[in-house]
């Protein structure tokens, strides 16, 4: 990961943070990159924040690489240091929240990189609002057209984590708790082992009761119901526009290309690519992976 300095903001060299406006939410947003080049936005996952994109951002603002991107990465309704009512954030209010972020930063379009629970909301903008949308990358996602199979199911025991920390009260206190297990778990999912900087950073943004209580709601409001929802085929003979690379790190434990299913719909260019070398957190433990997809896409534009 890119050389980070440990504090409250974690700091890493090329990127810059701002804070916009979006109705009731004041979005932390960090920043890398020359205005001039395409934008790509990058949303996290959990239990993470925005520094979970950091190497992606600033390698695909060098222009050294190919073209230089500017690229924005923020915090999610609860998470990091965007502040905001978490009582409410389900599919629909997180598509909202980036829309109106596109059109507080006066963006017409975007590249897309979404990582675990933002895919919810970027296949929604994906089918929805391609004019918004010039191109996706899917990191540790499923295709829209999923069903949970045999496979899956076989492997869902892994997920026991989740109603706990979706529970209300229990998941804010278990996150939070003093040697934060749960959280290390999550963190080491896959067996592989962040970063040192990164995990501190990590575990210590969780030990805010308010971002605690963010993750729990997006648990309790937005994973659990979206993955609820996939065996009802949301997007079951919708045709994909959006040109979309889906990322899997081959040493994840839950999610295998094998068991995602038969398409049940269509797309211009959709490719589903395997990545060694990596478990769940593909963005800080390949982020050269993601860099290539984006980089494919956006030179196709």
């Amino acid at each position: 990961m890119s050389t980070i300095t440990r504090g409250e903001m974690p700091h890493v060299a090329g990127v810059t943070h701002h804070r916009i406006r979006v109705d009731d939410l004041d979005v932390h947003v960090a920043e890398a990159g020359p205005a001039s080049g395409a934008t790509v936005l990058l949303l996290h996952g959990s239990p993470l924040h925005w520094l979970e994109q950091a190497d992606v951002m600033t390698a695909l603002a060098d222009g050294r690489g190919g073209a230089a991107h500017r690229t924005l990465a923020p915090d999610a309704r609860g998470l990091g240091w965007s502040t905001g009512s978490s009582r409410r954030m389900d599919e629909a209010r997180h598509v909202a929240d980036v829309l109106g972020l596109l059109d507080a930063l006066g963006l017409e379009r975007v590249h897309l990189v979404a990582q675990d629970f933002s895919m919810f909301a970027s296949w929604r903008l994906a089918f929805n609002h391609p004019d918004r949308i010039a191109s996706l990358v899917a990191v540790e996602s499923v295709h829209p057209w999923t069903r949970p199979s045999a496979a899956m199911l076989r492997q869902a025991w892994r997920l026991w984590f989740q109603p706990v920390i979706a529970a209300p009260g229990l998941g804010p206190r278990v996150l939070r708790s003093r040697r934060q297990r749960l959280m290390r778990h999550l963190l080491h999912y896959g067996g592989h082992r962040m970063p040192a900087a990164a995990l501190a950073s990590f575990l210590e943004r969780m030990r805010q009761p308010e971002v605690a209580a963010g993750l729990s709601a997006i648990y309790r409001q937005l994973i659990l119901p979206g993955m609820a929802a996939l065996p009802k085929g949301a997007y079951d003979g919708r045709h994909l526009s959006v040109p979309t690379r889906i990322l899997v790190g081959l040493d994840d434990p839950v999610l295998r290309i094998d068991a995602l299913g038969p398409w049940r719909g269509t797309a211009d260019d959709l490719q589903v690519r395997p990545v060694e070398g990596a478990a769940h957190y593909l963005a800080i433990e390949r982020p050269d992976a993601v860099v290539a997809a984006v980089r494919e896409l956006t030179s196709a534009a």
